[in-house]
């Protein structure tokens, strides 16, 4: 069973891979305070104090900004892209350098399992 510090801490994780890929499209006003909670860490009450706003107005710009955040990841999906990326790279890794790796190694060649390892971490780069 979730508490509200787990749910909180849920919405915060959510909030900030999604202000990661489309931040870009939200007015200035919006990206400043959702980038003062979740970049700078800030509470709604510092941010209130350095936009001017007031607490409550603070706690629903990011309320707003995290529903249009979903409501463009639900047409895009590019989260859910990049997490299914990710967990099937995971299994390339775990297949390929698990207990393994040194029949892996011999398979291969050593500059082909290098090419595969840093292969791998650039397709991690570009998603991350």
């Amino acid at each position: 069973m979730k508490n509200d510090g787990d749910e909180r801490l849920l919405e915060f994780i959510e909030l900030s891979r999604l202000y990661d890929r489309y931040g870009g499209l939200l007015s200035e006003k919006s990206k400043k305070i959702v980038e003062s909670y979740v970049i700078y860490d800030m509470s709604l009450g510092e941010t209130a104090a350095e936009t001017g706003l007031s607490r409550q107005g603070v706690r629903d710009v990011l309320v707003r900004s995290h529903e249009k955040l979903k409501k463009i990841d639900e047409v895009l999906r590019l989260v859910e892209g990049y997490n299914i990326i990710n967990e099937e790279l995971d299994k390339i890794e775990k297949e390929l350098f698990s207990s393994n790796e040194s029949k892996a190694k011999t398979d291969l060649s050593d500059k082909r399992f290098t090419q595969i390892k840093a292969s791998i971490e650039e397709i991690r780069k570009i998603i991350s």
